[in-house]
């Protein structure tokens, strides 16, 4: 009876125990399940916001469809990506040209010209030949250094002194003479060029530092006088996009005014704020000769020649952003996915690369790319269209 009762005790103790143990070993399981299932909702979360960040940058999956009017002109193997820096968006003969490089896992580089791959190249081909375009080496840089040590490069190489005076020879004939030649930059095709000199000053060593009667000539007939009045010291020139007309911005000795002048004759008082606040493309010359102008403490503004020609209702922070239609009053700005009008009305455009206004047989339009992962992991380069 004794070993009977020991046996039913131990029993009892070892049920007791078996079932704390199965209860540990359940509330043990029903963690790692949470665990799990908090793991896989994280990855979820993770995954969709993975997509997200892709959709914003202008990447769609391959279930979306591109915009109305979009057509495919090229496609990235899986593992390429685009230079952003290396592009070039134009049009030639009334139609749009685009080139683009691309870089690969191996850092071999290819050029899309208009659809057409080359390659591989081991460098950067567009740079090269945006460099061999341009011709000189200080056309990207339009400030002048008056008596210093950097003096322009293209214009000593093709400055001469003939008979004691200053001449620039180019192609094969002189044209002077000048007491001093501040910049000179020449046509992408070297057949043309702009240059600003110097003829005449209160003395000789003056002319010869710069600072005196500043003009803007060309190989043609252009000798167009910087300023009115007395001598000037030569601070800034540029040439247009279609190098039709060159600006000249000099500082007046007299009254201290800075003044731009364009080959075409026109002129605008600059804003000292604006000559050092280190956005030298915030003032240009159009191929018409106007001079174009942000100024920097009222930012919504674009001026023509000095008046206000259109404004925006937010601050034009990229002068590669501002697209200008013949008409300046219907221009638009873009920016963050918005296209901003003129007029004041905006709209959506998001997920847009490179987005160009241009204007084509009197069609002024948005031309931009978007890209669509395709099914087998690569990029499907879409080039769309909005009239404006």
């Amino acid at each position: 009876m004794r070993s009977m009762m020991l046996l039913v005790l131990m029993f009892s103790v070892t049920s007791t125990s078996n079932a704390q143990l199965f209860k540990k070993l359940k509330e043990k399981t029903q963690k790692v399940l949470e665990s799990k299932s908090e793991s896989s909702a994280s990855n979820s979360n993770q995954n969709n916001a993975s997509v997200s960040n892709e959709n914003s940058g202008g990447e769609k999956r391959s279930s979306q469809q591109p915009d109305t009017g979009c057509r495919v002109v090229f496609s990235l193997a899986e593992g390429e990506n685009f230079l952003y820096d290396e592009s070039k968006i134009l049009t030639q003969n009334n139609q749009l040209h685009y080139s683009f490089v691309i870089q690969n896992k191996k850092y071999e580089y290819f050029l899309i010209d208009n659809g057409s791959r080359t390659g591989p190249f081991k460098e950067a081909p567009i740079k090269s030949m945006q460099e061999n375009e341009e011709g000189n080496s200080g056309s990207n840089n339009d400030e002048i250094s008056v008596g210093g040590d950097k003096q322009d490069p293209v214009a000593l190489q093709y400055s001469k002194t003939i008979g004691g005076k200053l001449f620039l020879v180019f192609n094969g004939k002189n044209y002077g003479p000048y007491d001093h030649v501040a910049k000179m930059i020449l046509s992408p095709d070297k057949k043309q060029f702009f240059a600003a000199v110097t003829i005449g000053a209160q003395n000789s060593m003056m002319a010869k530092m710069g600072m005196g009667f500043c003009f803007i000539v060309n190989e043609g007939s252009v000798k167009q006088k910087a300023g009115t009045g007395g001598m000037s010291i030569p601070m800034k020139f540029s040439v247009s996009d279609g190098f039709k007309h060159a600006m000249l911005t000099v500082m007046n000795q007299e009254n201290q005014k800075i003044i731009s002048v364009t080959s075409a004759g026109k002129e605008a008082e600059a804003d000292m704020a604006d000559m050092y606040s280190g956005n030298s493309s915030s003032t240009f010359v159009s191929d018409k000769g106007d001079i174009i102008s942000v100024p920097s403490q009222s930012p919504t503004q674009v001026l023509v020649n000095g008046v206000e020609a259109a404004s925006f209702k937010v601050p034009i922070k990229s002068m590669n952003r501002l697209f200008l239609t013949p008409d300046i009053s219907r221009s638009v700005y873009y920016e963050k996915g918005t296209i901003y009008r003129a007029d004041g009305t905006a709209e959506s455009l998001s997920g847009a690369l490179f987005p160009r206004v241009v204007t084509i047989n009197k069609e002024t339009a948005v031309y931009y790319f978007k890209m669509y992962t395709n099914e087998n992991g690569g990029k499907d380069v879409y080039l769309c269209k909005k009239v404006l």
